[in-house]
């Protein structure tokens, strides 16, 4: 196989190979198929190139995959942020969990591989400064952090249907209310919420008792 931009290219074969067309085309395979769907040789082959050739753009899965997620932070937009330590907190929740939806591959990826992107450090830094502004010593707010983001990630991962069924799913209709009295009276609050998004106010509530 000639090297990009010789005289063998292939029908749909790019010119010459930079790393941004090799993110572009992973993008476009985990938009389509999923995080489980990509790998060097399947970005490799939507480029009409061998695997080697990747190789000299990014050094493994990995690598890519921390690529893609940092290049998506880089698009994160930043607001004016409030000055009240709480108002400042939902809005940067909100943002992070707003810009992960948008690809639904992307929850799992962070829940797995547990990469941080460098272009999304400024918002993890607010996020630790508001919750120090709003009273808590610098452990408490490391220990708040983890706990909103767990609850992001968690939240995140239900709205792309990779978590585990809820109560209701999993017992396939109204429990026994003789057996399960509290869960039978709850089954209408269970499908009442199925498939809502209640993120903001979700949010609002655990800062809220966070910052009591």
């Amino acid at each position: 196989m000639s090297e990009p931009g010789g005289s063998g290219r292939g029908p749909g074969r790019p010119a010459r190979l930079t790393r941004e067309l090799v993110l572009d085309a992973a993008e476009e395979l985990l938009d389509r198929e999923g995080a489980g769907a990509v790998t060097i040789r399947a970005v490799a082959e939507a480029l009409g190139v061998s695997p080697m050739a990747l190789y000299r753009h990014v050094g493994d899965k990995d690598d890519l995959l921390l690529a893609l997620v940092d290049r998506l932070a880089q698009r994160l937009p930043r607001p004016t942020l409030p000055d009240d330590p709480r108002e400042r907190l939902l809005v940067l929740w909100v943002l992070l969990y707003e810009a992960l939806a948008e690809h639904s591959w992307l929850p799992e990826v962070l829940a797995r591989r547990r990469l941080m992107a460098p272009s999304v450090l400024w918002a993890v830094e607010a996020i630790h400064a508001a919750f120090r502004a709003a009273g808590l010593e610098l452990q408490d707010a490391v220990l708040a952090y983890r706990l909103c983001w767990q609850f992001t990630l968690g939240a995140l991962l239900v709205r792309a249907g990779l978590a585990a069924p809820s109560v209701q799913e999993q017992l396939r209709g109204a429990p026994d209310p003789e057996r399960f009295p509290t869960l039978a009276a709850a089954a209408a609050g269970w499908r009442a919420a199925h498939g809502r998004d209640t993120y903001r106010a979700d949010i609002a509530a655990l800062v809220d008792r966070l910052l009591e």
